[in-house]
């Protein structure tokens, strides 16, 4: 019997127009009414994923910023963080820079950039409610640590450049993409699978009793933690073909067809 689903927000439990369907929020309530907790973990800003966790009314601790932060609904209270200082990516910046490659750098609720261009103009098409502030040189801003750092650009010239920033950041740091054109730089233990494992331990719960839902290389650490990692149909690849099983797409309810065959039993 599972205990514990975690699932994903963007291309995942959230439809293309970043509405969760009827049939999505019923199979959660279900879930909650025989005593299985649904989690959130998500790669967004803390503020942006809270609206999501209030309309569902979740009481549980949630994952942001990739499980870099897991932060209490109720109360408020950070019970996990894992930031990234500023000495392990400040040669990553001054490359990106130098090779006009966009930079989003982040606290809770805002996110800094050296300028504001046509990759602000696309992030902001889904992380509407997120303040963007304009810092100039990304080198001459005086932060200690992100929770999370993005590249934002064409996914040829990412993958282009994926190897030198690997060994700029060095082993502390994840270097994954997390969309088609988003290449996010998160601390070693700033990780969903690392979010899922705090938790299942905090509630003692077996990995093998909990069930997660994603459709990104991000998503991969987490799908591999749980007992049952399902993969959206509208998933990568590569994360398709490591999965437990293949769910319907985001547009089709994906999640709740899921919970409604490995839990309810419908």
């Amino acid at each position: 019997m599972y205990k514990l689903v975690a699932c994903d927000l963007d291309d995942t439990l959230l439809r293309n127009d970043f509405s969760i369907s009827q049939a999505n929020i019923q199979a959660i309530k279900s879930l909650e009414q025989i005593g299985v907790k649904f989690i959130i973990i998500t790669g967004r800003v803390t503020s942006s994923a809270i609206p999501f966790v209030n309309q569902l009314g979740i009481q549980w601790p949630f994952g942001s910023f990739q499980g870099g932060k897991i932060t209490d609904p109720q109360t408020n209270e950070t019970l996990y963080s894992c930031p990234l200082s500023r000495d392990k990516i400040v040669k990553v910046i001054e490359y990106a820079q130098k090779n006009d490659i966009h930079v989003n750098l982040y606290d809770d609720e805002k996110i800094y950039v050296k300028s504001k261009n046509k990759w602000t103009d696309y992030y902001r098409s889904f992380a509407r409610k997120v303040e963007i502030i304009e810092t100039g040189n990304l080198l001459d801003f005086e932060f200690i640590s992100t929770p999370k750092m993005i590249l934002i650009d064409e996914r040829s010239k990412l993958i282009a450049a994926k190897s030198d920033l690997v060994r700029l950041a060095g082993p502390e740091v994840n270097v994954f993409f997390s969309k088609s054109n988003f290449l996010e730089f998160t601390d070693k233990n700033a990780t969903k699978g690392c979010a899922l494992k705090y938790l299942a331990e905090r509630w003692k719960i077996d990995r093998n009793e909990i069930m997660a839902i994603g459709d990104n290389y991000n998503d991969l650490s987490m799908l591999e933690y749980a007992g049952l990692g399902i993969c959206m149909d509208n998933g990568e690849k590569e994360i398709k073909r490591m999965a437990d099983f293949i769910t319907l797409s985001n547009e089709q309810d994906g999640v709740a067809h899921a919970i409604n065959r490995f839990i309810l039993g419908k």
